[in-house]
């Protein structure tokens, strides 16, 4: 790879979300010679708020291209991708905000790592975001659900099986030849990582190469990202079923046998001469609720903030809650 590449950034965007001022400023930001990268922003329609960072990039110096598709965002990297003239392509959402060193680092990295065809990095919480949105960063961090080893981070670069979107620089040729699916949404970077090391490629992850992003800040808006991170995840295993990890199912496999004690002991059922004691079931329901409260705790000690303290054994449920949900409506639906 010949030295500073030109690295297109490719962000597909509704239009709609205020945040991307912080990541048009971030962008201004980097610490890459400007006559070395552009930005490409594809959005449904032509918005104030696009019309108005799109400018302040141009000002700035930033060599900006706008398209306008209302397709989803897998396809719009897809075109974002093939209009782009760099060598690299640099994904991230409109909700994010970058470190000034991401592109100069992870361009570093591709280049120690020929091996290797694209390197993503951590997505940390920003620093303003509200109380309940920075409970679901640190519960993205932690190993309640599974680890989010994109969030937690790790000490030193190491290859991995996927990198999110937000976060993940690639080399243009491999996105124009195996291409993201064109309808699903969200997951689509999953499934195409799926694809990515299926055709022989390795991808890397570095502690270095960070983004900020944006969590929801709203227990129902929570709610409906992981109902809709657990039906895509459902979807992706049907399309590829050597990536069924059973740790998705903990919950629901938790839950079925929890149900199951209350009803056996609900109404004596005996099973091999013996009656079950309500009691059973309780302390276990006890004990879910606990390590839910345990959680809070752990929060708050880490943040010593009352309020993360308060919002995180509910932001854990709802991750669980909604996750699996969404598994079992994706599985049980029509693809």
């Amino acid at each position: 790879m010949k030295s500073e590449p030109f690295v297109s950034i490719v962000i597909p965007t509704t239009g709609k979300v205020k945040f991307i001022r912080g990541l048009v400023e971030s962008v201004i930001k980097l610490d890459y010679p400007k006559n070395k990268f552009e930005l490409i922003l594809i959005g449904d329609e032509n918005t104030d708020l696009i019309e108005k960072h799109s400018k302040i990039a141009i000002k700035n110096g930033i060599k900006t291209i706008l398209i306008f598709e209302p397709v989803p965002a897998g396809l719009k990297r897809n075109i974002g991708s093939k209009k782009a003239t760099g060598e690299l392509i640099a994904f991230t959402d409109d909700d994010t905000i970058l470190r000034e060193d991401w592109i100069k680092n992870a361009v570093k990295h591709l280049k120690q790592n020929e091996d290797y065809v694209g390197v993503g990095g951590p997505n940390f919480t920003p620093k303003q975001g509200l109380p309940f949105a920075k409970a679901v960063g640190r519960i993205f961090g932690s190993k309640f659900l599974f680890s989010f080893r994109y969030t937690i981070g790790h000490a030193k670069p190491r290859e991995i099986a996927h990198n999110p979107t937000c976060n993940y620089i690639i080399k243009k040729d491999i996105v124009n030849k195996i291409k993201f699916h064109p309808n699903l949404w969200p997951g689509e970077d999953v499934e195409f990582d799926i694809r990515v090391l299926k055709s022989g490629n390795k991808i890397l992850y570095s502690p270095d190469v960070v983004v900020w992003h944006h969590r929801r800040s709203r227990p129902s808006a929570f709610l409906k990202q992981m109902f809709n991170y657990g039906k895509t995840r459902a979807q992706v295993t049907r399309m590829h079923p050597s990536s069924f990890d059973m740790r998705y199912f903990a919950f629901v496999f938790a839950f079925i046998f929890l149900m199951s004690l209350y009803f056996i002991s609900y109404n004596n059922i005996e099973i091999l001469d013996m009656t079950l004691n309500l009691k059973i079931p309780l302390i276990l329901n006890g004990a879910y609720f606990a390590t839910l409260g345990l959680a809070g705790l752990l929060v708050g000690y880490q943040t010593r903030n009352l309020k993360q303290t308060l919002y995180a054994p509910l932001v854990l449920f709802i991750q669980h809650f909604g996750f699996s949900l969404g598994l079992l409506y994706g599985f049980i639906t029509k693809p």
